[in-house]
């Protein structure tokens, strides 16, 4: 027997017993209380002496440490312990000889377990036999270790202490980092209920950090996206259904804000409001691609047996201010700002114009290259609160390519048609938007303009012919 089993065994005066309840006792047999053993502490003994592995096993036989005894498993190797380690993740402690294959094959197996691994958890305890081949202030510093003991001072009672200090620190580091885990998951969570982008507008790491008031002003542009005839569409569906039938819209929709560079500030029932802070082209670029993604779920819809959806989306850039509002037991975050107003005004106007997508001249004015979309003028609208009115323009990029080509056809005689219709050449402007009509009956914008232009027509012919009786 080595010098080294012999110290491991010398076990001095007291009557060595097991560790509960996460106390170091040295008592009788008779006062200890029995308890139902739980789940075992894993240790790891790592030597190329075969007696180490079995006297270390004998010492430590009847150890209990918070009601928990030890899983020996044994490696003789450090190639041998490096596999091991890989396997059982949950190791607490590893005791680990210095000395075996080569002269620093412990070592070797130290950076392996921090370095590659990344295991900062689990406690490592080198015992050497050689106390002078690799010395002890050298390791201490250049190895993340956490104990350096030689086999020879390694007596029953102090590894009964060394273990139970290495096990109390592992169980500490374990409840840290699950702390840290779920610490983790609820940041995530907290996420997809205030977005990470609307934290780094407000300069804040952390919904943690978020507090009543704060504000940031910056220009963005506004997206309202909003499904047609939803009321009537939800008539006909259980609670449930509509649910279903939104959380499913939206995983389509939703995706595509965020590949162009957008986030969702808010959902209102089935409509989105968005934000898209680097540049318009995100923005107008997102719309075209949500209503393509429409189009491939209405596929999926009318093979299901559903009745199918239109989408209609608004566009408008302009200065907003984000931050939080509420009071000291419930906030949330929003967006204040007539752009805001507008941005929601425009979207309206898809449904008025029976149009796909609706863009401010502000967003087309800043755009690298307006040509590059298919676009036409609508209208101006007068915004409550502002005297000057805004051009609004459609994008057809999302319609159907029949549609895009007919719209593309008849773009000469529809904005004729608006210019005369600005004239107040109401008779002529109504012949431009039937001529419209007759290529592309299904022309919502024209069939609207030419309407409006019979209405306004007869109502000029009363008012001339109440002057004519007057």
């Amino acid at each position: 027997m080595s010098e080294a089993s012999k110290n491991l065994l010398a076990g001095g005066d007291d009557e060595l017993i097991a560790a509960g309840d996460d106390e170091l006792i040295f008592a009788e047999e008779d006062e200890v209380e029995e308890k139902p053993i739980e789940a075992s502490w894993k240790i790891l003994i790592v030597d190329d002496e075969i007696e180490i592995h079995n006297i270390t096993k004998l010492a430590l036989k009847d150890f209990t440490f918070e009601n928990k005894l030890i899983t020996f498993i044994s490696a003789y190797s450090g190639k041998e312990a490096k596999e091991i380690i890989q396997a059982h993740r949950d190791i607490a402690l590893i005791l680990l000889d210095v000395v075996m294959e080569t002269e620093e094959a412990g070592l070797e197996v130290v950076k392996y377990i921090r370095d590659i691994l990344d295991n900062q958890i689990v406690r490592i305890i080198l015992r050497t036999g050689q106390p002078g081949q690799v010395p002890e202030d050298v390791v201490i510093v250049s190895y993340d270790i956490n104990d350096y003991k030689t086999k020879t001072e390694l007596t029953n009672k102090k590894l009964f202490t060394t273990v139970v200090t290495a096990l109390r620190a592992f169980r500490s580091l374990t409840q840290i980092e699950a702390s840290k885990s779920e610490l983790e998951k609820i940041a995530a969570a907290s996420a997809r209920f205030v977005p990470r982008e609307f934290l780094r507008f407000l300069k804040i790491e952390s919904i943690v950090d978020a507090r009543l008031g704060d504000s940031v002003q910056a220009e963005m542009t506004i997206m309202f996206a909003d499904i047609r005839s939803f009321t009537s569409l939800s008539e006909s569906m259980s609670p449930q259904q509509n649910f279903d039938f939104i959380n499913s819209y939206l995983s389509r929709v939703g995706p595509v804000i965020r590949q162009y560079n957008g986030f969702i500030d808010k959902y209102i029932g089935d409509g989105i409001m968005a934000l898209f802070p680097n540049k318009a082209e995100d923005a107008v670029q997102a719309a075209i691609e949500m209503q393509h993604q429409v189009k491939i779920y209405n596929i999926h819809r009318q093979n299901s047996g559903y009745q199918p959806i239109a989408l209609g989306i608004g566009l408008h850039t302009g200065t907003l201010m984000l931050g939080t509002i509420g009071e000291a037991e419930r906030m949330e975050s929003t967006v204040i700002s007539d752009a805001v107003n507008l941005a929601s005004r425009v979207e309206g106007l898809t449904k008025l114009y029976g149009v796909g997508i609706v863009a401010s001249v502000q967003t087309l004015c800043r755009l690298d290259d307006p040509q590059h979309y298919k676009c036409r003028f609508l209208d101006r609208v007068q915004v409550k609160g502002k005297k000057t009115p805004v051009g609004v323009f459609e994008i057809y990029d999302g319609d159907s390519e029949t549609m895009i080509e007919l719209k593309a056809q008849t773009q000469t005689y529809f904005e004729q048609g608006i210019f005369l219709y600005y004239q107040q050449q109401f008779a002529q402007a109504r012949r431009m938007f039937r001529r419209v009509l007759q290529v592309n009956k299904s022309d919502k914008a024209a069939s609207f303009y030419a309407e409006r232009c019979g209405i306004l027509m007869k109502n000029a012919l009363i008012m001339t012919l109440e002057e004519i009786e007057i």
